[in-house]
């Protein structure tokens, strides 16, 4: 692959100048993915503001991945996606994209304000009669106290999810509240735009409106610094900083009270929390420490139950394993660790079975954070097994569980698999869901990539001393041929030589070597593993070797265009029939999950609708709704975390250089089961394994410890 063959368009906000000269400058823009460094002709960029910048990725052999840009575009901020979209989603049958583009072409900006006031005015534009009559219907319905908020959100900017959050948070009271203090909107309510929220305000006058636009700036900066870092808090100096980098704020103390006097944010000393964060921690430590159980059983029904299932499955359990299963039956709260081929799948069948013989009038669920995870949890060890999200009954439109603290589930065990993924905020809505659970297991890999959102819960758990740990060895006797089980170990131990490896794992240098991707993947499949059991993953999107273009590059090898499959594009993808597909969101109704691969069987142009398979559950997806899936012949190695594969080829090259460490390498090798490839430099990869993730700033541990 050729770097001139990508073309693109970065969308981004600029941020800073690194050098500028009379031609040329050098400057870093923040994407929806990441921060990039842009180089290219002079221009008077304005901070904070968007630009379109058509150009080229590079990977440059001294300064590393950059966009070399060729010309500037200033974005032009609009209602013009909202305004379509609304037209062409729920409230108004039969107009889809072309024929909402149409209405919003012939009345502009003013399109809701002119049609809500006017529907008969919707003649003017050429559509068809079953189209007018459903806008007719659907303004005119407008007068339903909820239609017209809707339509009061949608009109001043906010798409139509947004639009829903908001509506469910503060009901009929909306529209006042926006006219008092639009930036409650952004501080009250998870999944809305900061820049949306502003750009509202700007329009309308309100009491005190500097003040309460800088309380959400504030929380607007507390976000971005602990979603980027993983951090629960930032310290006092930290947050300073970063307001003097944007021009600073002069009365900090006074709106930091505000925040702290509204629950927003909690201070405790030099630390400051989004205040849920916070809350989060102290829940979980409270539910700790208080946790008690009578559901009690005798070391002999233990002992009896490890031999029943050693001879039922007919495995030889290691020590540390026995030792493992027997701290679960011992323990209210109970900490199993351990990387790859140490059996923790292995120890779920035995203590869901055991559990089944010694508590027969009680019940058991197994839970993950993906759907994957839980998926195989079920068809190895035949236990009930649920996403987390899936459990507690998840309400994507306004962020809540229908189980809850007022709400228990009815289960007296409970076991949490791939739990290194799981953040504080997830893990504290579970226990406040579980005051009826007698007894809890939580199973991770400690070293595996902690998770997206704020925490580090795993380690915290562990470090606190607070729960029970057995930590469980690599079983040699099972895993002795099994060369990707060794370098996980090996890893483990920072003991890594990749010169004792060359039967399941093979190495490709990025620059030196000689090889044609797509044909060592068509080696697989003629070796007999099947397209849905080979694996790539990269660490960032953009670039030659990035995950975005990966993605093209395998498709069109794997599943090229044909007359007998139809296609339909969204943005710069192009889904076709027979695609292996990413699930992004979590659709709990549908039950697929984030992380979910599946199988695009059917485009439906008739309908405007897309079918996936993901593994038996069919899910459609209208055309609006593409933004919730994503070509997964390449995938990110967070988005691989919770599942297995036959065969992974994990790709990285230098431009990869700052997201490389000992976390996201070990997590990427120890998805491959059978056979690893690895593309790229040795040099760099042993620079990567000698790079530890910085260690988030957490104060769980402190909590459970009573040291803070």
């Amino acid at each position: 692959m050729d770097d001139n063959q990508i073309i693109d368009l970065l969308e981004g906000e600029f941020t800073h100048i690194i050098y500028k000269s009379e031609n040329y400058m050098v400057s870093r823009f923040k994407t929806q993915d990441s921060t990039i460094t842009v180089t290219g002709p002079a221009f008077d960029f304005e901070r904070n503001e968007k630009y379109i910048l058509p150009g080229t990725y590079v990977d440059h052999p001294r300064y590393g991945f950059q966009f070399s840009m060729l010309t500037v575009e200033k974005y032009i901020s609009s209602q013009k996606d909202e305004i379509v979209s609304f037209l062409a989603g729920k409230s108004f049958p039969g107009i889809g994209k072309k024929a909402a583009l149409k209405i919003y072409d012939h009345f502009g900006s003013e399109t809701l304000k002119i049609l809500k006031e006017d529907p008969q005015r919707i003649f003017e534009v050429d559509l068809n009669d079953k189209q007018i009559a459903s806008l007719v219907e659907g303004f005119e319905a407008m007068s339903d106290p909820e239609k017209e908020t809707m339509l009061y959100l949608v009109s001043n900017g906010f798409n139509n999810v947004e639009a829903q959050k908001i509506f469910n948070r503060f009901k009929l009271a909306t529209k006042e509240v926006g006219e008092d203090n639009p930036f409650r909107y952004y501080n009250e309510i998870y999944g809305i735009s900061f820049d949306k929220v502003r750009n509202f305000a700007r329009t309308i006058d309100f009491e005190d409106k500097e003040n309460k636009y800088r309380e959400a700036y504030l929380l607007y900066l507390m976000n971005e610094s602990t979603f980027n870092s993983g951090d629960t808090f930032l310290y006092y100096d930290r947050l300073l900083n970063m307001l003097d980098y944007y021009g600073g704020m002069d009365n900090i103390e006074e709106i930091l009270e505000r925040c702290i006097e509204k629950h927003y944010i909690y201070r405790d000393k030099d630390r400051l929390y989004l205040y849920e964060d916070r809350m989060d921690e102290e829940f979980i430590a409270g539910y700790i420490r208080q946790f008690s159980s009578t559901l009690k059983c005798d070391d002999i029904d233990i002992e009896e139950g490890i031999q029943m299932s050693e001879n039922e499955f007919g495995i030889s359990y290691h020590p540390k394993q026995k030792e493992a299963i027997r701290a679960f039956f011992e323990n209210d709260i109970s900490i199993i660790v351990g990387g790859p081929g140490t059996g923790k799948t292995t120890i779920v069948k035995a203590m869901s079975s055991i559990f089944k013989e010694v508590f027969p009038f009680s019940n058991l669920i197994v839970v993950a954070p993906t759907g994957r995870a839980a998926k195989r949890i079920n068809e190895i060890c035949s236990v009930e097994s649920k996403t987390i999200h899936s459990l507690l009954r998840w309400n994507k439109e306004d962020n809540s569980f229908v189980f809850n603290i007022d709400n228990p589930i009815m289960y007296d065990a409970l076991i949490i698999d791939e739990f290194s993924m799981v953040d504080n905020n997830l893990f504290a809505s579970l226990l406040k869901a579980c005051s009826r659970v007698k007894k809890i297991c939580i199973i991770g890999d400690n070293d595996q990539l902690p998770s997206i959102r704020p925490g580090n819960v795993l380690n915290d758990l562990i470090d606190s001393q607070a729960i029970p740990v057995s930590k469980l060895e690599f079983n040699y006797r099972q895993n002795e041929d099994n060369e990707i089980v060794r370098l996980a170990y090996a890893i483990r131990n920072n003991d890594v030589d990749l010169g004792e490896f060359n039967r399941d794992i093979h190495f490709y240098d990025i620059e030196r070597d000689r090889f044609d991707l797509i044909g060592l993947i068509k080696e697989d499949i003629n070796e007999g593993y099947g397209l849905d059991e080979i694996q790539i993953l990269a660490p960032m999107y953009k670039g030659e070797w990035g995950i975005d273009n990966l993605n093209l590059q395998l498709q069109s090898s794997f599943n090229p265009p044909s007359f007998d499959k139809n296609e339909k594009r969204s943005g710069k993808v192009c889904f076709r029939e027979n695609d292996k597909i990413l699930q992004l969101k979590n659709r709990p109704s549908d039950d697929v999950y984030n992380g979910d691969i599946g199988i695009l069987e059917e485009i439906d142009d008739k309908e405007k609708c897309l079918m996936v398979n993901y593994t038996g559950t069919y899910v459609f997806y209208q055309y609006e709704e593409l933004s919730d899936i994503a070509l997964a012949y390449a995938l990110s190695v967070h988005k691989s975390q919770g599942s297995e594969y036959q065969v992974v080829y994990f790709i990285f090259n230098r431009g990869n250089l700052h997201m490389l460490n000992r976390n996201l390498i070990y997590t990427a090798i120890s998805r491959a089961k059978k056979k690893l490839v690895l593309i790229g430099d040795q040099l760099l990869l042993k620079e990567g394994l000698s790079r530890q993730m910085k260690k988030r700033n957490t104060t769980l541990k402190e909590i459970l410890k009573n040291e803070y």
